[in-house]
């Protein structure tokens, strides 16, 4: 995909740090994501890129730097401050309420809002999406298959209207084909306005989704640039595609 050009930040970190504990994971990290982009993190497992989504989700408190979105400042609010701002994190593992049905699970993504009409259209623009989720409606999402269980996680998160949606692993378990058709359907996401940041160990699945991308290694961003241009950096070839 082309470079995102020069459209306004969505989100930036600058100068982030961030850890568990004595632990300190985010080592000042630097990171944009601008309007209608889809933004890739990569890199090995321990690098510290689901530490990232979640110090921008308010899961983990921001140690050093500032995190803003859409101009502000985010880095000392609550996670469901956060969310009502337009940013939402579809978790590594999907998270889901296993012994709620999947309408429930739905219905949560939408707890912050009160427009009962709008949250009627975007539960079918879901079921659009994702025909499977209809056909399970009423069922248990505990019993649900792995891609269906991804499939309700992105879905629960849309119900919330993100205009930033974060992405942790969404292929991490899933069959190839599963996997091409949730790519599929971020891929329309983004062309329906919403902007993706996309942590992803499928390192060219998603670079040959996004338009831009950021290498992490041990907490530190080491290396960015447009999609294309990490996918023919030999380095990363080694390192990340397996050639």
């Amino acid at each position: 995909m082309a470079e995102g050009g020069t459209r306004p930040a969505a989100l930036r970190l600058r100068g982030v740090r961030s850890g568990y504990g004595a632990l300190e994971v985010l080592k000042g990290i630097d990171l944009e994501v601008r309007e209608g982009e889809i933004v890739t993190l990569i890199g090995a497992n321990g690098a510290g890129k689901s530490t990232t989504l979640k110090t921008i989700s308010g899961l983990l408190a921001i140690r050093a730097g500032k995190i803003t979105l859409f101009g502000t400042p985010v880095g000392t609010l609550q996670p469901h401050e956060i969310v009502g701002l337009g940013l939402v994190q579809v978790p590594e593992g999907r998270r889901l309420f296993g012994d709620m049905t999947v309408l429930e699970n739905l219905e949560m993504g939408a707890y912050l809002r009160r427009d009962a009409d709008g949250i009627e259209r975007d539960l079918e623009h879901c079921f659009e999406l994702f025909p499977r989720l209809r056909e399970r409606a009423r069922q248990r999402a505990g019993s649900l298959s792995g891609g269906e269980q991804q499939m309700c996680a992105i879905a629960r998160a849309l119900m919330a209207r993100p205009r930033v949606l974060l992405l942790d692993e969404p292929s991490l378990g899933l069959a190839p084909l599963l996997v091409q058709q949730i790519f599929e359907i971020i891929g329309r996401l983004n062309r329906e306005g919403v902007t993706v940041l996309l942590v992803e160990q499928n390192a060219n699945a998603a670079l040959n989704l996004a338009h831009r991308g950021y290498v992490m290694e041990t907490g530190r961003i080491t290396l960015s640039g447009p999609a294309d241009a990490l996918l023919a950096d030999p380095k990363v070839r080694e390192a990340y595609l397996g050639h």
